[in-house]
């Protein structure tokens, strides 16, 4: 049934073979093992996946999530039963997680595309810990061969360095249906003081 597939739960419908291909990319951002905080985490399936495609690569990666939505936040816990207290409801935006985390997932839709990079200086500043990156994500729709946004350049107009880039699927009219960018704490602060 449909409602018990957490692919589709997720907001999905392309199947197992697409959610990896456009999803997978991201994990282009993370260089190595450490904590992975997912912001806008819903039924924690994206996270299950991400933290078994980084094994699958050779690195470990430990989950953790926020959601606005308490159902979505306990459908998560349960899929991590084991790390219940790895996740909260809360909004991203202002939020002031209890730590820092290496790697720091966020799908750009959390605030109104010209908030985006105060979001990024946001969480660069009080979620990214030491030697990670704060990865944000832009979906597309291969069925709708609608495009996703240029997360990276909507970062740039903002005079935030991006170090990296992925893409993933491909739209029926050309082009990918995912983009990823990603800002490495190191070149954020290089950048910050800098400018200081």
């Amino acid at each position: 049934m449909a409602e018990n597939d957490p692919i589709k739960q997720s907001g999905f419908s392309g199947g197992a073979e697409r959610w990896r291909a456009e999803r997978a990319p991201l994990l282009e951002g993370v260089e190595g093992d450490g904590d992975f905080l997912d912001l806008g985490c819903a039924n924690g399936y994206l996270l299950e996946s991400v933290v078994k495609w980084a094994s699958e690569r050779g690195f470990a990666l430990v989950p953790y999530g926020l959601d606005l939505n308490p159902l979505l936040v306990q459908a998560a816990t349960r899929r991590f039963d084991d790390v219940p207290h790895h996740f909260w409801v809360g909004n991203a935006w202002g939020w002031l997680p209890p730590r820092r985390f290496r790697w720091v997932y966020a799908i750009w839709d959390l605030v109104p595309i010209a908030l985006l990079p105060d979001l990024a200086r946001h969480l660069l500043t009080h979620a990214v810990g030491q030697d990670g990156a704060l990865i944000f994500g832009a979906y597309g729709s291969k069925s709708d061969d609608t495009p996703s946004i240029d997360v990276a350049q909507v970062l740039r107009n903002a005079d935030i360095p991006v170090s990296g880039e992925a893409c993933g699927g491909e739209l029926p009219s050309g082009g990918p249906v995912t983009r990823f960018a990603w800002i490495r704490v190191d070149d954020w602060y290089r950048l910050t003081n800098a400018v200081s």
